[in-house]
């Protein structure tokens, strides 16, 4: 019987078998009950199955129900593919496969070993190996270094390369065979102006392109033998074409290029921060982020890699706070040989950018160990065992400067030596006071941009009182503040009374509040905020906060808070 797969939601990941009449909705007794997506009615639409084909009618549900985006106003047939919206769920509809086992053997049956029917010579082996090479790329830069690797073994050549760019400049992307190349600016006209096969005495150059596309770089080869044959021509333009469909496949699995990142703050402290920053970005070595938590260290992190030459490559973070058995298939991966499906290790995605280890000195020894062999030798495993040389770029966070941390014992010192560089330490936001009405400024614009709201102002009041203020939890905890406050008073003037009772006593509580009951306080304060501000009608709080009816009445229950409606 056909499946339901369930996409995105609060239940992603879900499977349901349609056999015969199924409901899908919030109440328990749905035969695909979603209860934890706030946007579906008790009852929302029906499934029903009429002489094989199954069919889908909305039931009159207060959001609607959408087939491939457009909202149904009736019974419609569902076909392979089709995805359903319901409230926040994304549903696939993906009937069973027409295929079956006979059970009868024929007499012509025969078997032939895999290895004498696949070609080992010639150009169908090279495409074949090229295949393979390149569906198992995880980056961009990967896809070109196996292009150029394979383009040099097929055609015996001594030098090859893949490049991006234009005809004005050539960004190489990867040379094998050679330090560095130069490439005759009439081979690449002809490549990426016209899409031809560029031809001189001893070199070939081919367009990078995928299908529906224009050339965005070039696959060159050259060697000593200046006589390629024709068939030397057809082979690089296939290898061309399919190392152009291996680099969009990867780059549109990657989520294309990383937002802009921004350092907000003039203090001097942070002007430090920022210059070392800028020339830490400007050099490929190893650096290392210390200081308080809430500091931004990730985020100056994130500035580093977008304003360095791999700021197109990908940046991959791992928490080094994770547990062992999950650290180690992150950073290793996890081989084919596995029961479960194979895993791509950190050091393999991070390939041609920037690899962040967060808080570093939290990664168990063991683990330390093996990572620090692999950095010394460049090299990441690879799902089908072994390894595969790397190249990238390492950012490590950490609650204290690394020699300190090494001579305490809390850090592997094999791991540490990879990180020789540059150490950034960055100031805790009570150093930085100056800042704080500029980063609340920050933090409540982008709050109220979606809204196109006005962000609120601060009092001279508050305004004293926020850089007097503390801040324990540092820009992380302005940031929390900023945005609360910036949505219960979008376009008005913020005063002392709407700060928190640690803000407006000057912290000076005699034991201070971890992050996770600061939030909570911050919630719960906002909570009472939109409920006063509504006059206690549930609806309008929710409409303010942003957030669902439902999921309003479950936090009023998590922190005990009681509704009063006012009359008039």
């Amino acid at each position: 019987m056909p499946d339901l797969l369930l996409l995105s939601g609060p239940s992603a990941g879900l499977r349901y078998e349609v056999v015969a009449e199924a409901t899908i909705g919030r109440s328990p007794s749905c035969e695909i009950p979603l209860p934890e997506d706030d946007k579906l009615s008790r009852r929302h639409a029906r499934l029903s199955v009429q002489g094989g084909q199954v069919l889908l009618s909305d039931l009159g549900s207060r959001n609607g129900t959408a087939v491939n985006g457009e909202r149904i106003a009736s019974e419609v047939p569902l076909r392979p593919g089709d995805r359903i919206q319901v409230g926040e769920t994304t549903l696939l509809f993906a009937p069973p496969g027409m295929a079956s086992l006979a059970g009868v053997t024929s007499e012509a049956a025969s078997s032939v070993p895999l290895e004498e029917v696949l070609p080992h010579l010639g150009a169908e082996a090279a495409l074949g190996s090229a295949g393979a090479a390149l569906l198992g790329a995880t980056t961009e830069a990967m896809v070109l270094r196996r292009s150029a690797e394979e383009a040099l073994r097929a055609l015996q050549a001594d030098v090859a390369a893949a490049m991006l760019g234009g005809i004005d400049g050539l960004l190489t992307a990867a040379v094998v065979g050679a330090p560095s190349v130069e490439v005759p600016r009439e081979l690449v006209r002809a490549a990426l102006e016209r899409s031809e096969l560029g031809r001189s005495a001893g070199a070939l150059c081919v367009p990078l392109v995928a299908s529906g596309g224009l050339p965005f770089g070039v696959l060159y080869v050259e060697r000593s033998d200046p006589h390629f044959l024709s068939s030397d021509g057809k082979l690089l333009a296939m290898l061309g074409r399919l190392s152009g469909e291996a680099y969009a496949a990867v780059r549109s699995r990657s989520g294309g290029e990383q937002g802009r990142v921004e350092l907000v703050g003039t203090s001097r402290p942070f002007r430090k921060v920022v210059a070392h920053a800028r020339r830490a970005a400007a050099s490929a070595a190893p650096v290392v982020l210390s200081g308080e938590p809430g500091t931004g260290k990730r985020l100056c992190a994130r500035y580093i890699h977008a304003r360095s030459s791999r700021a197109l490559g990908p940046l991959v973070t791992v928490d080094c706070r994770e547990s062992t058995s999950v650290l180690e298939e992150v950073l290793f991966g996890r081989s084919i040989g596995s029961v479960l499906p194979p895993l791509s290790s950190a050091l393999l995605l991070a390939d041609g950018g920037t690899l962040l280890l967060h808080y570093v000195e939290a990664l168990p020894r063991a683990l330390a160990e093996r990572l620090a062999r692999l950095l010394a030798r460049k090299t990441a495993p690879v799902r089908q065992g072994g390894e595969e040389p790397v190249d990238l770029r390492l950012i490590a966070t950490a609650g204290f400067p690394l020699p300190m941390l090494v001579a305490r014992g809390d850090a592997e010192a094999s791991l540490a030596r990879q990180f020789g560089g540059f150490e950034l330490h960055l100031p805790p936001l009570r150093e930085r006071r100056a800042d704080v009405p500029a980063l609340f400024e920050f933090f409540a614009t982008r709050a109220t941009r979606m809204s196109r709201r006005s962000p609120p102002s601060l009092s001279p009041e508050a305004r004293k009182l926020l850089g007097a203020y503390d801040w324990p939890y540092n820009v992380h905890e302005l940031e929390l503040l900023g945005e609360r406050l910036a949505l219960l008073h979008a376009g008005a003037q913020v005063h002392a009374q709407h700060l928190s009772p640690e803000i407006r006593a000057g912290g000076s509580s005699q034991e201070p509040l971890t992050l996770q009951e600061r939030v909570a306080r911050l919630e719960r304060d906002a909570i009472s905020e939109a409920l006063r501000a509504s006059g206690g009608k549930k609806i309008v709080a929710a409409r303010l906060l942003g957030i669902s009816r439902p999921t309003l009445d479950k936090k009023l229950a998590d922190h005990g808070l009681q509704v009063e409606r006012r009359r008039g």
